[in-house]
């Protein structure tokens, strides 16, 4: 009896690991940068690469960390 009761529970919790897990990978880019590359050359669009526009980007609070 007590294993039905958990179950449900289970399943719930099972559900929102892996939807966090989902969007937590979603929303990460990487670009690989020679180390020749000049400060300030251009890698990559991260507005274009996550189908955002860059307002977009602005009010989620979007960080580049390098």
């Amino acid at each position: 009896d007590v294993l039905f009761h958990k179950l449900p529970q289970q399943r719930a919790l099972l559900c929102c690991v892996l939807v966090a897990a989902w969007e937590a990978a979603w929303g990460q880019l990487r670009y690989s940068v020679p180390e020749e590359l000049p400060k300030g050359s251009f890698v990559g669009d991260v507005a274009k690469d996550l189908a955002l526009q860059l307002a977009a980007l602005r009010d989620r609070g979007a960080r580049v960390v390098s």
